[in-house]
């Protein structure tokens, strides 16, 4: 099979390199499009034998799979030059902000249209995929989806276009909050005494193996949660301190905050 990437920034150079590694396509069978003199250096490290070039319309051609990695803005123009271009039974998936698949279709002139909200854990494959695909779609076109997400770690199939952009914030912009929170406390145990060194390995680790058991269990994140605190104890006095100070309202602003910048990135001029 052939896989073009149109735009191989960090999230379209991981995401190829992943099915790379899979075996889900071969190195010589990846064709990157959009690549500027500065990054061509990095990407030929990464991703060696893949064909570089800035002519999407040749990158596309014969494509089984192509991956759309632009910005939101940059779509309109890059579809007018691979309108036509697309092969009839490729499958298009976007890991593109905002854009809808009417808008993909209709654009790319092609009924196989698939929109994933991913993160940086397709390097590990270990990502959180949410997904959706055309009405359009084929049966042959979904299963090569499916693929591509289970490639990348957990696929999450949604049965409302909304909810991708909501997917966005969630598992797009998650890894960035999800670390700020830890930075916070890294800077609290540094701040009474710990090395920056151990603090980092201490609350990585802390992140590590609350996932792997919230994850294995057969509880949910809440329950879990009132299992491990004793009331009047420590674990309490931190908790009462963060409802004090309204942490939940300030995590649940910055997601809404997130998610309303989704709506304009397809018109900049009103952002």
């Amino acid at each position: 099979m052939q896989l073009a990437v149109i735009g191989p920034g960090t999230m379209g150079l991981m995401a190829a390199r992943r099915l790379v590694e899979c075996g889900v396509f071969g190195a010589g069978d990846v064709r990157l499009s959009r690549v500027g003199p500065d990054r061509r250096p990095h990407i030929e490290s990464t991703l060696p034998g893949a064909t570089l070039t800035n002519d999407n319309a040749a990158a596309v051609a014969g494509a089984d799979l192509v991956i759309l990695a632009v910005k939101p803005k940059q779509f309109a123009d890059v579809a007018a030059g691979l309108n036509g271009a697309i092969g009839p039974e490729a499958l298009v998936v976007s890991v593109m902000t905002a854009i809808d698949l009417t808008t993909m279709s209709d654009g790319l002139g092609v009924p196989n249209v698939a929109r994933a909200s991913t993160n940086i854990g397709i390097q590990a494959g270990v990502a959180t995929t949410f997904w959706i695909v055309g009405p359009g779609t084929s049966k042959s076109a979904r299963e090569l989806a499916i693929r591509v997400f289970a490639a990348w770690g957990d696929e999450i199939e949604c049965s409302d276009e909304p909810l991708l952009d909501v997917a966005m914030v969630g598992v797009g912009s998650g890894p960035a909050l999800v670390i700020e929170f830890a930075q916070a406390m890294i800077q609290a145990m540094e701040n009474h005494g710990m090395t920056r060194a151990q603090a980092e390995k201490g609350i990585m680790s802390l992140l590590r193996g609350t996932a792997e058991l919230v994850r294995g269990g057969d509880r949910s994140p809440a329950e879990f949660q009132r299992s491990v605190v004793a009331p009047g104890g420590i674990t309490a006095e931190a908790l009462q301190s963060m409802e004090e100070a309204d942490f939940q309202k300030i995590v649940i602003d910055a997601f809404h905050k997130a998610h309303e910048k989704t709506a304009r990135l397809t018109n900049p001029a009103s952002d």
